[in-house]
């Protein structure tokens, strides 16, 4: 019988296996004819000396198994070689001084790519593969980049390696949907290099980052660049919602629930629009609680740096001064001069909630004496809210009050406070929903803005028109569309659309191809996540090993 080649081709003989309780050990000796000097590649069959060697190799019979190599050293034939005497080699069962087989190294870089370091160590010792979280994210780091076809159609986007410090640059191939590279810094000065390196691409999708722009139209002059749709509607959003912001009184008076003659007058520049108590309820007799007290004096504070603020700028002052004459961020200074009120950013009113809908069996539930949360839960989980028993507890306080008590009720219930106005961002976010996506009362809200002041519905018109244009629903065009905003009198929207008209060949672009920055935005998540397992240890190297592997 002839004797077992476990490594067909290595020229290697099994003399014996030993099988113990914890590990395997097998005895493999060389039997090749001849080897090749590794410095001139000269074949040599004078046999200088063996040694023994050990490495360790895939798990036999659920064993970790290791292997005794008896290798020999060879005497180079060539007088000029400077190699006189070279080791054996055995490249198909593993590489020169490592210390296990290819076929281990391989299995342990796969669950270092799947897992990473320390996760994939763990798993590597149940699988009778032991080795430590340090090697399998060196051979992570080591493996070669798989070979791919030359892209033609890309999307570039930015990730954070750390928030706000750090950055790098994400590229998708759009054809395939996998990732192609990760570059450091999102400046542009890597993706140039990338795209000089890559000169077949045909069209490059982006957000509006300006160094992504100019870093195509340097490197990839021939490629075609395409505005992301989903950045074209979220910027829409925020020029809708300041418009909202600063015409707050006229969003307020159109959404007002009393009939127009009946309303009270449209509040003073420098007037808040929110009511004077923080929950929205209409003023009492009763002393307010320390807490509203301190929630008062701070909104006082907000509202007189407003005033003072709008008094420097009615004095000619720059934005710049005024932060430094005033103590706030230029940024703030800004939006106190976009609004015509003084923002409330911290009104204090209830959210709405899931228990909104269940308000009339939750007072009557109150009014024939319940205190018990746990009771009410079961109840409203009977009647199908989903509601937690948290949420349950805490609406019962609100509408107990701090006096309640176990037993029936003998006062009148505390009346809940009026629901609190929608705010600006809300009302955007209403806005920018398909139409079909909207509910009923969101419906009714933009129908009822649009209804008030003529600058308002002038302005919400115009976004629409624009928002039809990126879902390729609207009937105008987009240089019709660019001429209309900047004859309006919309000054967020004109804003807006100067920004278009400045990257207006990708903006039409988007417009009309297919091409989205979409993929690009799901593979930004899924690094992330491959970022997180990491935490603590995922270097740009390893992490770009790992997000290419799982492409």
């Amino acid at each position: 019988m002839p004797p077992l080649d476990l490594f067909p081709g290595a020229g290697l003989r099994l003399d014996d296996l030993v099988l113990t309780p914890t590990t395997a050990v097998a005895l493999l000796v060389s039997v090749a004819a001849t080897a090749r000097c590794p410095r001139c590649g000269t074949a040599s069959d004078r046999i200088h000396s063996r040694y023994r060697r050990t490495v360790a190799d895939l798990p036999c019979q659920s064993r970790p198994l290791a292997l005794r190599l008896v290798v020999r050293r060879f005497r180079c034939p060539k007088p000029d070689c400077p190699q006189a005497v070279f080791c054996e080699r055995l490249p198909d069962l593993l590489d020169a001084h490592a210390r296990s087989t290819a076929r281990l190294a391989d299995a342990h870089r796969a669950v270092g790519f799947a897992l990473g370091g320390e996760a994939g160590a763990r798993l590597a010792e149940r699988l009778d593969m032991p080795t430590s979280p340090d090697t399998l994210l060196r051979r992570v780091k080591a493996a070669p980049d798989e070979a791919a076809m030359p892209p033609r159609f890309i999307g570039v986007d930015d990730w954070a390696i750390r928030k706000g410090q750090r950055y790098g640059t994400i590229v998708i191939d759009l054809e395939r949907g996998r990732v192609l590279d990760l570059l450091p810094g999102r400046d542009g000065e890597a993706l140039k290099t990338w795209l000089r390196a890559h000169p077949g691409v045909e069209v490059v999708t982006r957000d509006r980052w300006a160094a992504y722009a100019q870093a195509a139209a340097e490197a990839a002059p021939q490629a075609r660049q395409v505005a992301d749709r989903f950045h074209l509607l979220r910027n829409l959003r925020e020029a809708v919602e300041r418009l909202l912001g600063r015409m707050s009184p006229a969003v307020h008076e159109a959404l007002r629930d009393a009939p127009p003659e009946a309303a009270a007058p449209a509040p003073a520049v420098d007037a808040c629009p929110v009511a004077a108590r923080a929950d929205g309820a209409a003023p009492t007799s009763e002393p307010p609680s320390p807490h509203e007290r301190g929630r008062q004096e701070k909104r006082g504070r907000r509202a007189e740096r407003y005033r003072r603020v709008r008094e420097l700028r009615d004095g000619g002052l720059s934005m710049r001064r005024i932060a430094a004459e005033v103590g706030l961020e230029v940024k703030t200074i800004r939006r106190y001069l976009r609004l015509a009120c003084c923002p409330d950013w911290n009104p204090g009113r209830p959210r709405a909630t899931r228990l909104d809908a269940f308000a009339a069996p939750i007072d009557a539930w109150v009014g024939g004496g319940g205190r018990n949360a746990a009771e009410l839960h079961r109840d409203l989980a009977a009647r199908g809210c989903r509601a937690s028993y948290d949420a349950v507890r805490r609406y019962v306080a609100r509408v107990l009050g701090s006096t309640g008590r176990p037993g029936r009720r003998t006062g009148p219930l505390k009346p809940p406070a009026p629901p609190a106005p929608p705010s600006a961002r809300q009302l955007s976010f209403d806005f920018i929903r398909r139409p079909e996506d909207r509910d009923d009362e969101a419906r009714q809200r933009l129908d009822r803005l649009r209804g008030g002041a003529a600058a308002l519905r002038e302005g919400l018109d115009l976004a629409a028109e624009f928002a039809a244009l990126v879902r390729k629903a609207g009937k105008g065009s987009f240089a019709d569309w660019l001429t209309a905003v900047e004859r309006s009198g919309c000054g967020e929207l004109r804003s807006f659309a100067a920004g278009l008209r400045q990257d207006e060949a990708a903006v039409s672009a988007a417009l009309t191809d297919s091409w989205s920055n979409g993929p690009v935005e799901g593979h930004v998540n899924r690094l992330k996540t491959i970022k997180r397992q990491m935490y603590g240890r995922a270097g740009f190297k390893l992490l770009r090993a790992r997000v290419l592997w799982a492409a």
